[in-house]
């Protein structure tokens, strides 16, 4: 993006769309120029957004997403997150039991699978009630199935980024084997949703003597806490709890997938992060909630991450006026989207752009530098509610790794280049590594 400046024009279907490469531009679009009302959310992807998935808070502007947002924000508060550490770290462990298998046997292993797997069940388990253990949280409650359930958001994930380019929305309903996977895709979502989201209605619209039996998992659950708002109805729900699942589990994973590979193709990097994971588990004997306090450089590792390859490359946005960025005229009307893996390279923002360098992300008390923008998870306003527990995930499962294995990327730096795009970027081999045990 150097060769071009801050900003260079696409046409998408004869379209102009400013991709803007410049972190600082960006923030200012971002905070700014979104609370302002100059830029919103562009309707062609929004609009496929809320057709495919239903209306929720991800595709909502205005008073719409205002109390969507209030009704989910204090369910979302890191304090939520970390008083249910044990069940975090119960999840990771589960992960770590089946690379400990692999290592026995030398087989190579798709660890972002594993880790979307991982992902699922926490979101579930925040979100739902779910345990790990499958217990029923009431009676009728479908199964929980996360492959089935990541293969049915996947087709929905196609269906958004096909019809915001350009498709018509009705094609998706036509008599074609596209158009029934997606019917069968939707069909399952419902199904399984439905019922849980009913008996949330019935548990917080109804007094404690009256209310239906259900586990104290599902009666503490996100989704319980979401059916108190009066706004709320079983249609505003369903496609609620579907979209939180969808962006609580593979940006999350990916995430942590490139932060292997990352590690595995960085020496120094990951010496570093076994070293300081070592310390902390030898002051603290085990990874608890206290030995948080003691893994900031893991926490930079996903930062770093996150820079280099950002899971969800854009904003899709629009100029609501005449404007201006970086001293060049914007009209009304044109699509504008923060381009995050340019913005990530931008030497003036992060020198040495290309060096995997989480120290970039710590400052010492000596430091009077602020730290560097980080767009991983939005700026502003739209700041991502799921952060605290995608970074506590993070941190808790590339630590345990760390802890227990060294590993190799089975197709080296192929694994960070070779990635494939619907709504999230991920590895298209799904990072395969091999792992060995650490004595």
């Amino acid at each position: 993006m150097q060769q071009y400046g801050s900003m260079i024009v696409v046409r998408v279907f004869n379209r102009p769309i400013v991709l803007v490469a410049k972190p600082q531009l960006i923030e200012s679009i971002l905070t700014d120029g979104q609370s302002q009302g100059r830029f919103t959310r562009s309707p062609s992807f929004y609009n496929a957004y809320k057709d495919v998935f239903g209306v929720h808070i991800g595709n909502q502007v205005g008073e719409a997403w205002k109390w969507r947002r209030q009704a989910a924000t204090p369910a979302f508060r890191s304090s939520q997150f970390t008083q249910k550490f044990d069940l975090i770290r119960e999840g990771c462990q589960q992960v770590i039991n089946q690379l400990q298998s692999a290592a026995q046997t030398g087989k190579a292993v798709q660890v972002d699978s594993l880790f979307v797997d991982l992902t699922m069940n926490i979101i579930a388990s925040f979100l739902l009630g779910v345990t790990f253990e499958r217990t029923k949280n009431f009676t009728g409650e479908p199964p929980f199935e996360p492959q089935r359930l990541y293969a049915a958001l996947a087709v929905l994930e196609k269906h958004v980024l096909l019809q915001a380019t350009g498709r018509s929305r009705w094609f998706k309903f036509l008599p074609t084997s596209e158009g029934r996977e997606y019917q069968q895709a939707q069909d399952y979502l419902r199904q399984n949703l439905k019922p849980r989201v009913a008996m949330a209605l019935q548990v917080a619209r109804t007094d404690e003597a009256e209310s239906p039996s259900v586990s104290p998992s599902f009666r503490d659950s996100m989704l319980v806490k979401f059916a108190k708002n009066p706004q709320h109805d079983q249609d505003s729900l369903i496609a609620e709890t579907q979209a939180l699942i969808f962006a609580g589990h593979d940006t999350t994973a990916h995430t942590m997938s490139f932060a292997v590979g990352e590690l595995g193709l960085n020496p120094r990097v990951f010496q570093t992060a076994q070293q300081v994971v070592d310390e902390a588990w030898e002051k603290e004997g085990s990874l608890n909630l206290s030995t948080l306090k003691h893994l900031s450089y893991i926490e930079a590792v996903v930062k770093e991450t996150l820079r280099l390859h950002p899971v969800a490359a854009g904003i899709p946005l629009i100029s609501t006026q005449e404007t201006e960025l970086d001293g060049i005229k914007i009209p009304a009307n044109v699509g504008v989207e923060p381009f995050f893996w340019a913005a990530g390279r931008d030497p003036d923002m992060y020198p040495n752009p290309e060096e995997f360098y989480p120290e970039r992300w710590l400052q010492s008390e000596s430091d009077q530098q602020p730290l560097p923008l980080l767009f991983g998870f939005s700026r502003g306003s739209h700041f991502c509610l799921g952060a605290p527990l995608a970074l506590l995930e993070a941190t808790v499962m590339l630590s345990l790794l760390l802890h227990h294995f060294n590993w190799e990327l089975v197709n080296g730096q192929d694994s960070l280049l070779d990635v494939n795009q619907y709504l999230t970027v991920f590895p298209r081999d799904r990072m395969p590594i091999r792992v060995v045990s650490r004595p």
